[in-house]
């Protein structure tokens, strides 16, 4: 047979049927590789967010803090914290206050005075469990008549929320200025936990993250700034931490 001839000639079935198999094993691997990727990635995401939402809002209450009013003589009238608990027995405290850092809407930043209040929700969710922090602001302090506050949702999957406020010598559960001549604390502290899905994966850990941050209150007086975050399970074992 001429060699010619015989190198001018295509593939076989065979030939063809063995490359087209081994197409699928690759394509197979590389998607089976990509999944993988891919479902962690999304893991990753749904375990760390309700901890940054936690952060972004405790970083937006400083602000808020940075603006805060004198009481007396003007628009500010109190500041209130209130110590409770809600039906599951966990921490679920609540602060207002005047301040004039009130920006944070969603399409363009707003300033002014405003009253601010903070506090824990049930989720309008029926997916979720756990409790929702809302930030409701007055921007209108002057309005004859009653108006409803603005809503903003800054966090989710909160298990519980507590406040304490320092009185130049020990840390206070409740704070009401009206009863103390019209006082700030000095400083102010947050203790949020919210809740850890890993993904909807199963996991052995218990399932919330809890972060602490103390901070100065400007109008408060002289006072020396402690800033602490900490990031912990229930168990007290340290899963990282962020200085603020």
């Amino acid at each position: 047979m001429n060699p010619a001839a015989r190198s001018s000639r295509g593939f076989t079935l065979l030939e063809l049927l063995v490359a087209m198999s081994l197409m699928v094993v690759v394509a197979a691997c590389l998607y089976s590789a990509l999944y993988t990727g891919f479902k962690a990635r999304r893991s990753a995401l749904a375990a760390v967010e309700p901890t940054a939402q936690a952060i972004n809002a405790i970083e937006l209450l400083k602000q808020d803090l940075v603006g805060v009013l004198p009481l007396g003589g003007g628009l500010a009238e109190t500041f209130l914290g209130t110590s409770s608990r809600n039906s599951k027995g966990d921490d679920s405290d609540t602060v207002e206050f005047y301040t004039t850092h009130v920006y944070g809407d969603e399409d363009e930043l707003v300033g002014g005075l405003g009253k601010i209040e903070l506090a824990l929700e049930e989720d309008d969710d029926e997916d979720r469990e756990n409790y929702r922090l809302v930030r409701r602001i007055t921007r209108n302090l002057l309005s004859p008549r009653d108006i409803d506050p603005e809503e903003q949702v800054l966090c989710r999957d909160v298990m519980s929320l507590n406040f304490r406020y320092y009185d130049g010598e020990s840390w206070q559960e409740e704070w009401d200025s009206s009863a103390d001549a019209n006082s700030l604390p000095l400083a102010m502290e947050v203790d949020i936990e919210v809740a850890y899905s890993n993904g909807g994966a199963a996991t052995t850990q218990d399932p919330r993250r809890r972060l602490i941050q103390s901070f100065a209150l400007p109008c408060g007086g002289e006072a020396a700034s402690t800033s602490e975050t900490e990031t912990t399970t229930t168990t007290g074992q340290a899963a990282g931490g962020i200085g603020g």
